[in-house]
C-alpha cells in the first residue's frame, strides 16, 4: 500500500499527498467481476437486440441490473484497496 500524507488543509478538508501517480484499479476489478454477471449482461444484450431500431425502446433497467451485479462483486475488492 502507498504511504499517504495528509499534510495540508484546504477549505477545512485535508489534501491527500500521494508519493506517485496511482493507477485506478476499478476497470480491472470490474472486468474481473463480469464473469459472475454474465447472465445479467446477456439479458441486457437480448433487450438491446430486441429494441434495435426502435427509438422509443430502452434497456435501462437491464443495464442497471448488470451494473448492480458488478458493483456488488467489486465493492469489497475496491474498499480493500483503501485500507492501509
Amino acid at each position: 500500500h502507498q504511504d499517504i500524507s495528509m499534510s495540508t488543509r484546504y477549505n477545512g478538508a485535508y489534501v491527500v499527498d500521494l508519493p506517485e501517480e496511482v493507477e485506478d484499479a476499478s476497470p480491472q476489478i470490474e472486468k474481473d467481476c463480469h464473469t459472475g454477471c454474465t447472465s445479467a449482461w446477456k439479458v441486457y444484450e437480448e433487450c438491446a437486440a430486441r429494441i434495435e431500431g426502435n427509438p422509443e425502446g430502452h434497456c435501462t433497467g437491464q443495464y442497471l441490473d448488470y451494473w448492480h451485479c458488478i458493483d456488488k462483486c467489486s465493492a469489497d475488492k475496491k474498499f480493500a484497496l483503501t485500507r492501509g
